[in-house]
């Protein structure tokens, strides 16, 4: 049977809940507009663990101050990721450089990651192409057309458009792994 509080224990909550948005406020330094937010929030939290509430267990007030505290943990901590996360333009001026845009100091063969921040090693780049030049000299020349369809389309879908069988192909795929498997590209069969 659903819970009926009472106006004293809404009252009550209400009240621990706007102490819990206001601590919320002042331990994440957000502007005191924030606070209405805050509270809705926790409110609301409340609201969804409100049927796991025992009365035989403790009072509202103290079922809610926990789950004021729980949830306030989780929303600080999720505000302090977003803090974390500094969105910058690519067009933005370099400083001291204003006539060049932090994009420009960014490869396009470097990719994504280097877009994103992360670290680049064109020397290891190399040494994977050279590796995989190697390897895909271990491939069956037969074979080659089948390891340029697999680039664009399913081991099933090149069966569908072939003129072989799916077990065929997959057995060929089987074989090319296993000859760059022993030709030293693991990561890639």
């Amino acid at each position: 049977m659903p819970i009926l509080p009472s106006l004293a224990d809404l009252t009550s909550v209400y009240r621990l809940a706007d102490r819990a948005s206001a601590d919320l406020c002042r331990t994440l330094r957000l502007p005191s507009h924030e606070r209405e937010d805050l509270r809705q929030d926790l409110l609301c939290d409340l609201l969804g663990r409100l049927p796991a509430f025992d009365p035989d267990r403790g009072t509202l007030s103290a079922f809610a101050q926990i789950c004021f505290q729980h949830h306030a943990s989780r929303l600080a901590r999720q505000r302090r990721r977003e803090a974390v996360a500094v969105v910058v333009s690519l067009d933005a001026p370099l400083p001291g450089h204003p006539e060049q845009c932090l994009g420009d100091t960014f490869a396009e063969t470097d990719g994504l990651s280097a877009w994103l921040g992360q670290p680049t090693d064109a020397a290891a780049v190399v040494e994977l192409r050279i590796d995989l030049a190697s390897a895909l000299q271990s491939v069956d020349p037969a074979d080659v057309p089948l390891c340029v369809a697999l680039v664009d389309q399913r081991a099933d879908e090149v069966a569908q458009t072939g003129p072989q069988s799916r077990a065929t192909v997959y057995r060929r795929v089987r074989e090319i792994r296993l000859r760059l498997l022993v030709a030293g590209m693991a990561s890639w069969a």
